[in-house]
């Protein structure tokens, strides 16, 4: 004896087995009815942030909601890298940080280790602490490369 299920919103019967399930599988934690294909690469594209790239600093002082836009990260992480990094930040009456372009290096110097590196803030602090100039001159050096890089790919370019 075969048993049919007439579902409600096709015309046709069907047999138990067709029917997918709508749920977790107890044995794979999965949904039953998603089916993955192997052959899709899900690309995400690289994302390449020109970490102050000819950035030449204009002003004095940097609201931290325009530092946060140099990095394009969030102004919590500013927030965050300057009490945990204890920079000495000047602030105005009402309560907003500002930020010299000597502490907007320094926190180039934390992004080039948290982000780029793979720091903890811990491992960050002490290599801040041991080698404060060789940070410096290898995050420069390598924003020189790029810029020479994207001018040498500018005249190939034009060649």
């Amino acid at each position: 004896m075969t048993s049919r299920i007439l579902t409600l919103f096709d015309e046709q019967e069907k047999a138990p087995e067709e029917i997918i399930a709508i749920g977790k599988s107890r044995a794979t934690g999965k949904r039953a009815g998603k089916k993955t294909t192997p052959d899709k690469k899900e690309t995400v594209p690289e994302k390449t942030i020109p970490i102050l790239d000819d950035w030449k600093p204009v002003k004095q002082y940097y609201s931290i909601g325009e530092v946060a836009a140099l990095f394009q990260i969030a102004t919590s992480h500013i927030r965050f890298w300057t009490t945990q990094f204890n920079l000495k930040v000047r602030t105005t009456r009402k309560g907003d940080r500002l930020y010299t372009p000597e502490q907007i290096y320094e926190l180039r110097n934390i992004y080039h280790l948290v982000k780029e590196k793979g720091f903890t803030l811990n491992g960050a602090k002490t290599k801040l602490k041991e080698s404060k100039k060789t940070i410096n001159e290898t995050v420069s050096l390598k924003q020189s490369l790029l810029t020479l890089r994207n001018l040498l790919t500018d005249i190939k370019n034009r060649i």
